[in-house]
């Protein structure tokens, strides 16, 4: 069995990216601005004893991945978050649980200033084998 402290917890908060997200004429033509936070718990023993990357993930990979993921269009921000969080796990399966939060930044709606449009996704593997 697991022990609780065999879990690290990775973060990468405010990765900032312009992109193409978005219904609208203007979302679709000049882009939007974008902050997008990581989180995922990992089992992370080997890594921690051995004190080896090889063993966990690289945080530069996933930022990577991010950055992929949002370089493709996409209407929904909410089709963004499922992308990036099937990405990271296609790539790296040793996730036990992944938040992905991708806000729009001050999208401008409703006369509205300096606020945010947000979507999360939380996903938890149901079968890590571990």
């Amino acid at each position: 069995m697991m022990r609780t402290d065999e879990v690290t917890t990775l973060e990468i908060n405010g990765m900032k990216f312009h992109a193409v997200v978005g219904i609208l004429p203007e979302e679709t033509a000049d882009g939007v601005d974008l902050k997008v936070d990581f989180k995922g718990k990992v089992f992370s023993r080997k890594a921690v004893e051995d004190d080896d990357i090889r063993f966990t993930p690289d945080v530069r990979d996933i930022a990577g991945i991010v950055a992929e993921e949002i370089a493709k269009p996409c209407n929904l921000l909410e089709t963004l978050a499922d992308r990036i969080v099937r990405a990271v796990y296609a790539r790296f399966d040793t996730f036990l649980a992944i938040r992905v939060r991708v806000a729009k930044l001050d999208p401008g709606i409703y006369g509205a200033e300096s606020w945010s449009a947000t979507a999360s996704l939380n996903w938890e593997n149901e079968n890590p084998g571990y």
